[in-house]
């Protein structure tokens, strides 16, 4: 499978183009990023770096260099406080990734559903305790809840609008811990549930393969996936 990868250069997303080197069933990663990536990973053949300034538009010639992606796995964003306001959060979690997913569904959705009769994938990492009802007050994190469950609800009524070429599935992990992380830190996540960055980013990878029974994919249930 050939997928597109972003927020390669971040915690998340770093994870995942580490684990798609290396698993057999990836044929080719697309790297939309801004940021060059290290030469050990640039110049291997299984991936291609493609420099993207503006992800709030795609460029026939940007969408021309992704052709044959059957998959995208979506790892910007973050809390809302890692932004310099609220705006800016949303735009960059919110319009970014509808953007993008509109932009896969017009232009390699369709060559995927009649070349091969399979729909697009999307990945969305999202959060736990994301919600959709934009109105609710909630007692913590209320901004990047609110951001999270936004662009869930957006991708979904994408999907349900073209349901026969476009499926996705939003990962709501707890918190994330590092590869290196200590007993101390292991013991304190387990107190919430965290999970391991490589477990996510192993899971993520396995439901752009296979798919999954439920769109939204809690905490609990990404733990279960291996």
């Amino acid at each position: 499978m050939k997928i597109i990868l972003t927020g390669a250069t971040g915690f998340i997303g770093g994870a995942v183009l580490r684990q798609c080197l290396t698993n057999d069933n990836i044929s080719h990663v697309f790297v939309l990023t801004r940021k060059p990536l290290p030469e050990a990973v640039s110049g291997n053949g299984k991936v291609t770096v493609i420099i993207h300034d503006d992800f709030s538009t795609y460029s026939p010639e940007v969408l021309e260099k992704v052709a044959g992606a059957e998959g995208c796995i979506w790892a910007v964003g973050g809390r809302a406080t890692q932004f310099s306001d609220v705006n800016t959060a949303k735009k960059v979690s919110v319009d970014y990734t509808i953007a993008a997913a509109k932009a896969f569904i017009a232009a390699l959705a369709p060559e995927l559903l009649s070349r091969k009769g399979n729909k697009f994938r999307f990945v969305f990492c999202s959060g736990k305790f994301a919600e959709w009802d934009q109105q609710k007050r909630l007692s913590f994190m209320s901004d990047t809840r609110h951001i999270k469950g936004q662009v869930e609800r957006g991708l979904c009524e994408l999907a349900d609008a073209n349901a026969d070429r476009f499926e996705v599935w939003c990962a709501r992990p707890s918190g994330v811990l590092p590869t290196d992380a200590g007993l101390a830190t292991k013991a304190i996540g387990k107190l919430y549930g965290a999970i391991g960055v490589d477990h996510l980013a192993s899971a993520m990878i396995k439901v752009c393969l296979q798919g999954y029974p439920q769109r939204i994919i809690e905490n609990d249930e990404l733990l279960r996936i291996k």
